[in-house]
């Protein structure tokens, strides 16, 4: 789902095919130049739920705190993914803890119009069904090798961004922010010498 640029504001890189990738960007990787966290203030976090608001189901906002909590565990899990490296035990079981919190179950139900299904969230266990619908979708997600396999890190080295190259040749988080200053910085090379 394609977000335009007056929608998203701060956040570069918005609309990801799963909205896990969206969340985890919201804050730069340790160790990258920028350390911007983007849900630092609860005006923030409202910020990013009225863009991701389409994508997930309604009902209450999270407590600010489970929000960051699922956004490192994703964080850590896809970045092992992207990096090869082992997925810790305690990754996997957090984001299953996200997924019971809130189980769904599909009903159907007659229309006027004929059948549909419609999830329904079961809020009875204590859980947030907005947290748990993004971690649902980022297990079915990670758990598909030939979707993994298009995870990747922003070409350029001081991002800390991560994206779903659904176009095999995509490099750049976004190819109006890190594409452009490559562009920039290369042409710029070629004028001075």
């Amino acid at each position: 789902m394609a977000v335009s640029a007056a929608g998203r504001g701060r956040y570069a890189v918005i609309g990801e095919p799963v909205v896990a990738v969206d969340l985890i960007n919201t804050v730069a990787a340790p160790g990258s130049a920028r350390g911007e966290d983007l849900l630092s203030a609860d005006r923030g976090a409202e910020a990013w739920w009225r863009i991701e608001g389409t994508r997930v189901p309604g009902g209450d906002l999270p407590d600010i705190r489970a929000l960051r909590r699922l956004r490192s565990v994703l964080r850590d899990l896809i970045e092992a993914l992207v990096d090869n490296r082992p997925i810790p035990q305690g990754t996997v079981s957090d984001l299953n803890f996200f997924m019971r919190s809130a189980p769904a179950s599909t009903r159907l139900e007659l229309t006027g119009t004929g059948l549909r299904t419609e999830t329904y969230w079961h809020r009875e266990f204590g859980g947030n069904p907005r947290l748990a619908f993004i971690a649902t979708q980022a297990a079915e997600f990670l758990s598909d090798p030939s979707k993994v396999s298009r995870l990747r890190r922003c070409a350029n080295p001081v991002c800390s961004m991560i994206f779903v190259a659904v176009n095999p040749q995509r490099s750049w988080c976004a190819p109006g922010v890190c594409g452009n200053r490559a562009r920039v910085a290369r042409h710029y090379r070629r004028a001075q010498g």
